[in-house]
């Protein structure tokens, strides 16, 4: 039997701007997307006679149709009209419900790797098609490190320039519902004016001066719905050093270096001061 496998790499908005709900009920956004070398592993092992099983190391992860990996199994089979099956095995590394994209990211690993394992033979810009029917994230992980995402996050353009920088990562354990969050968005005032990406854009040479013109205009509508988290964040920027910026809808928040020395010992005093985990990663180029 063949056996193909690729890494799910995480993601981390640097810039999160939220428009007006749409009349999908989605919210208009644009986001300026860097991939990091945090990531999972999807693994994958054709099974001739049209079943699907799921191998976790994650046992919070639901194992039956409602999970992002199958449902992208099944739905590039009945894409291409053939009735195959396969065996995944997927190793997490990236937290679930962080805001990191990791379901999003294995689903898109998942596609990428059946198609070849079947001989499926979408095209790259095919198999996003396919991938935006499952998730809003999911056709940015078919991209390069440095993306813009427009609409709900089914428009996707190559980022402006190149990011390298270290990434200390905070990954709290805290639930953030990302409707809950959504809906605190709506009840706010709208957010005050942001960088342009023009902006942001001149500074992707210098991660220390980014981090000032980083924004994220979900950060007050996820303090609002889960005060726990605006607290830690508050915490980490001012007993550990910030400024921080949240991911997503949250619950994972980050700060930029540019060197690995400095994002160690940023980590390690996340770990030791606060006791919450802290890792480290870095952008891919």
């Amino acid at each position: 039997m063949t056996t193909l496998r690729r890494s799910a790499p995480a993601k981390i908005n640097l810039t999160l701007r939220v428009g007006g709900r749409r009349p999908d009920g989605f919210h208009e956004i644009e986001s300026l997307v860097a991939l990091v070398d945090l990531a999972d592993s999807v693994e994958v092992t054709d099974h001739e006679d049209g079943c699907y099983s799921l191998e976790c190391d994650e046992p919070t992860l639901p194992r039956d149709g409602s999970n992002l990996v199958l449902r992208a199994a099944r739905a590039l089979a009945q894409s291409a009209e053939i009735n195959r099956g396969a065996e995944i095995t997927l190793t997490k590394r990236i937290p679930a419900g962080a805001g990191l994209g990791g379901g999003s990211s294995d689903a898109a690993a998942t596609l990428m790797l059946l198609n070849d394992l079947w001989g499926t033979r979408r095209s790259p810009a095919e198999l996003e098609q396919l991938g935006a029917t499952l998730g809003s994230d999911v056709p940015l992980f078919f991209h390069g490190p440095l993306s813009v995402v427009r609409g709900r996050g089914e428009h996707v353009a190559r980022g402006p320039g190149a990011l390298r920088a270290w990434v200390g990562l905070v990954l709290p354990a805290i639930a953030c519902p990302t409707p809950a969050v959504y809906a605190e968005f709506d009840r706010l005032p709208a957010p005050p004016a942001r960088p342009t990406l023009d902006e942001v854009r001149a500074a992707l040479d210098a991660p220390d001066r980014l981090m000032g013109l980083l924004f994220n205009d979900l950060e007050a509508a996820a303090a609002r719905a889960v005060p726990e988290l605006g607290r830690l964040m508050e915490r980490v920027a001012t007993e550990v050093g910030g400024p921080v910026r949240l991911t997503g809808s949250g619950s994972a928040f980050y700060r930029l270096f540019a060197q690995r020395a400095a994002t160690e010992q940023w980590a390690e005093d996340v770990r030791r001061k606060l006791g919450i985990r802290g890792v480290v990663a870095q952008t891919l180029a």
